[in-house]
Formats: C-alpha cells, structure tokens, sequence
C-alpha cells in the first residue's frame, strides 16, 4: 500500500483544482438542503465524481463510502471521502475547507489524505509512516498546563434531540479553563491542524465517518490520541470525537465523558 502515495496524492490535488475552478462563484452556486447537515452545492457534487472516478481506477476492488452518493461495493478496502467539508465556508466565500480522503481496511484508516486548496496544503498519514504536510514530518502538541491549550470545536448542526444545547453547555464549562477556543467550521481540516500542532486540541459531535475516518489517522501518526466522548475508539458509527496530546485529550475527556 506504500506506493498508492505517489497516485492519491495528484488525484486530491485535482480535486482541489475542481472545487478552486467553483470558488470565485460559491455564492452564487445552487444548493439542495440535506436532513439536519446543512446543504450541498455542485462543486461537492463534481469533487466527488472525480473523486471516485479516479480512485477506481487505483485500487479497483475498492468500495466507495461518500458523502454525497453514499455506500458502494463490498470489500474489505473502502475509500472514505468527503468531496468537500466546511461547504458553508465555501459557499460564502471563507476559504477555510478541504477535501479529506482515508482508505480503509475492514473500517480501519491505513491511510488519510487532507488537501486545503487554497493554502496548498496537503496533509497525510499512513498506518506506521508517520504524518506529514507537504512532504515534512508533523506532530501533535501537548502543552504543560491545560490552561495554555488552543482548542478548536466542531459545533453541531442544530436539532431536536437536545445536542447542540448540551454541546453548548460543555463549551461553556470547559472553555474557562483552556486558553481559548476557535470554531472554524471544517472538522477533517481542524484535525489536520491539530495533527500539526496548529491546535492543542479539538472536539467535535453530531459527527459522520468521513468528516473523521482520515483525520484520525493524522492524528494518532503524529502521536496524538483520538476516542469519542466515551473514551472508546473510533468506528463508523462515532458520532462525536475528541483529540490532542495525551494531557490535553485527558482533560477534555474528563468534562465530555460526563
């Protein structure tokens, strides 16, 4: 699996390409509303053909678990793709999304790739090759004192079952004791930055498998520590996650496990 590198790498890169060739127009673009996750746009739609387009033709026998178009094929490969996170961003012009793609085996990630277009970032994990962004090696941090953490949070899209106000509230107990906090709406990238030391640490709920399934990875390869809410290991079905050093991951588990 080492050399499916030098393929996944030019093909988000492309994807990347597609989504910039929408940007300069996102406002003006149509959207279809999806049931308690936002919207969806063209530019998801056409990252997303190209996408799978062009993973196919890698790693053929692989199945597909998207986020527009959903499951396909049965095999223990499976690409985890999601064309475009942080859509809202995108469509109003904020530069802050990307794309994030992970292979899976037996719905374990062995590998996760990040692409920020507008930056030119591209971040990336192998199961036992480390982390990386733009070919440097990248690791998470862990500061002394939690109250030195930047933390970043993935606030969930409003509901009926009562999240977002409980969500709120664990913002409210946990944010005095960090440093501060910053919200900026495209989990699989706020992962990536955490996976960089960019943050001290995230959490984020009312999560989907492919807003984390790549940036896990990041994560652990760089020697930080990933769970849900639990404390318990990821899986497809998570529906919440919480990152960062050990001592920062440690605390915030203590407040969300509540």
């Amino acid at each position: 699996m080492k050399e499916l590198r030098a393929f996944v790498e030019p093909i988000i890169m492309q994807a990347g390409d597609v989504l910039l060739s929408y940007f300069s127009r996102a406002n003006q673009l149509d959207r279809r509303t999806k049931d308690g996750a936002g919207f969806v746009t063209e530019a998801d739609l056409a990252s997303e053909k190209f996408l799978i387009g062009e993973l196919s033709k890698v790693l053929p026998q692989a199945g597909f678990w998207a986020e527009e178009s959903g499951v396909s094929g049965n095999n223990r490969y499976c690409w985890v793709i999601d064309p475009l996170d942080g859509t809202t961003n995108f469509a109003h012009g904020l530069p802050h999304f990307c794309i994030s793609v992970a292979l899976t085996d037996n719905e374990k990630p062995i590998l996760g790739a990040i692409y920020s277009p507008v930056l030119k970032e591209l971040f990336w994990a192998q199961e036992g090759g480390g982390a990386w962004l733009n070919g440097k090696k990248i690791q998470t941090t862990s500061p002394v004192q939690f109250d030195q953490s930047l933390l970043v949070v993935g606030f969930p899209y409003k509901g009926i079952d009562g999240l977002y106000a409980k969500f709120m509230q664990q913002v409210a107990e946990i944010g005095p004791k960090a440093y501060t906090f910053r919200n900026l709406g495209a989990a699989a990238l706020d992962l990536a930055y955490v996976a960089a030391g960019r943050f001290d640490g995230i959490f984020c709920s009312r999560m989907q498998w492919w807003d984390f399934s790549a940036g896990s990875l990041l994560v652990t390869e760089s020697g930080g520590i990933i769970t849900d809410f639990e404390g318990k290991g990821l899986e497809p079905d998570s529906k919440s996650f919480v990152a960062g050093g050990q001592t920062v991951h440690e605390t915030l588990l203590r407040y969300l496990a509540k």
